[in-house]
């Protein structure tokens, strides 16, 4: 019977726009234009001062009337869009950004302005251009790197990502100079997750242990760097990730779901089955959870409570063949091998060439005493799979994704 669990990653981190402006303070010799340009540096202080009141259209009106006296100062423009962010008028903030650029087309701020707004439009390959461009310009601004890096993720540009790496550890002693960085823990979750995909598991542990050294209380770092352990077979360490992870947030099921996978490679099924009642418990109510419940109950010897699951899981998933050849070696377990029998015909009706199902039917006519029906199964494990009947092929089996009670190799070894 196959095991069914799902490993869940995280990936989740949020943009965040800086609002926090400075009034800038200008000087000109000449006295006529040191008029126009103070009166505009009046109104560009009024506005701001509108926007920390969070009287947007106000705001708006003054910034305006600010450029409208001088149309080349850049700072009234990074003013207007973030009033615009708030305003969520997403045209305009890509116009103004613009004709930001227009005027200092090497002012990073305003292409990840624009990308930002690019991204929020449903427009990720122009975001991705102004990100790019963006990192270019400025190399020293974690959020930069968050942004970008959150969208390189989405759209699963692994090696952009890789490559982008030593550009930000180059970097690094200017990013941590910056006394306002704030992302920095997030820059190097993210970095994580490629090397991870790449099975590059020393560099992706590296970068979630960086990721907790900045923030501590970044449970998808704990969460992740637990599935690494668990992948290369440190279940002990895997376990107190994850047991980090639910201690910052107890209320994730997908911490609970990966813990559980934990406690049952180390076969504690009392813990793992608690776990997944947890999971109900918060409202995640999949055919997975049932699924894996019953294959708890099964390694626990509870087949009753097992066919119970499966049975449950089958409602919400009735062609899930995996579940009904697990429910049909349940139902071997508990001594019903008609229902067992019409379980893995169903299920070999869907997939007829699963060497779960195949062993599964081998046993059966063995059971009934079928010669002809058994050779035939036995044969086609030969013609279909890759594996080879023998005494020892569930031993073979057991070490990939399979799982088998004492009772059904007892029985699979009469064969032989």
């Amino acid at each position: 019977m196959k095991k069914t669990f799902l490993f869940i990653l995280s990936f989740t981190a949020l943009f965040s726009f800086a609002q926090e402006k400075a009034a800038p303070v200008a000087s000109q010799s000449n006295n006529m234009k040191a008029a126009v340009i103070n009166d505009s540096s009046q109104l560009y202080e009024e506005a701001y001062e509108l926007y920390q009141s969070e009287e947007y259209d106000l705001a708006l009106e003054k910034i305006n009337a600010a450029i409208k006296l001088d149309k080349r100062k850049i700072d009234f423009y990074d003013l207007k869009c973030y009033i615009l962010i708030k305003l969520k008028r997403n045209k305009e903030i890509i116009e103004t950004a613009t004709y930001a650029i227009s005027l200092n087309p090497k002012d990073a701020k305003f292409y990840e302005i624009r990308g930002n707004t690019y991204y929020f439009d449903f427009e990720p390959e122009k975001a991705l251009q102004d990100y790019r461009k963006m990192i270019t310009l400025d190399q020293t601004n974690d959020r930069y790197y968050n942004n970008y890096l959150k969208l390189l993720n989405e759209k699963r540009l692994d090696q952009e990502m890789i490559n982008l790496y030593p550009v930000f550890e180059k970097a690094l002693p200017g990013i941590k100079e910056n006394s306002d960085n704030q992302f920095l823990h997030d820059v190097y979750f993210y970095f994580s997750l490629p090397f991870e995909r790449a099975k590059n598991y020393e560099k992706a542990k590296a970068l979630l242990t960086e990721a907790i050294n900045q923030k501590d209380s970044g449970s998808m770092y704990y969460n992740n760097r637990g599935l690494i352990y668990q992948e290369t077979g440190d279940l002990k360490l895997a376990l107190q990730d994850l047991n980090k992870a639910i201690e910052i947030k107890s209320d994730e099921p997908s911490y609970y779901e990966n813990r559980f996978s934990i406690y049952f490679q180390a076969k504690d099924y009392e813990n793992a089955r608690k776990d997944l009642l947890k999971i109900l418990a918060l409202g995640n109510n999949d055919s997975y959870i049932y699924a894996n419940l019953g294959n708890t109950y099964q390694m626990q010897g509870k087949s009753k409570e097992a066919v119970e699951n499966y049975e449950i899981a089958l409602i919400k998933d009735p062609k899930n063949t995996s579940v009904i050849t697990n429910a049909a070696y349940g139902y071997f377990d508990l001594g019903n091998t008609v229902k067992a029998k019409a379980y893995f015909e169903k299920a070999l009706a869907i997939d007829p060439k699963e060497i779960d199902i195949l062993i599964g039917l081998a046993v059966i006519y063995n059971e009934e005493k079928n010669e002809a029906q058994k050779t035939k199964i036995l044969s086609k494990i030969t013609e279909y799979t890759d594996y080879k009947p023998s005494k020892n092929l569930l031993k073979e089996l057991i070490k990939e994704h399979y799982i088998y009670t004492e009772k059904f190799q007892k029985a699979w070894e009469k064969l032989f």
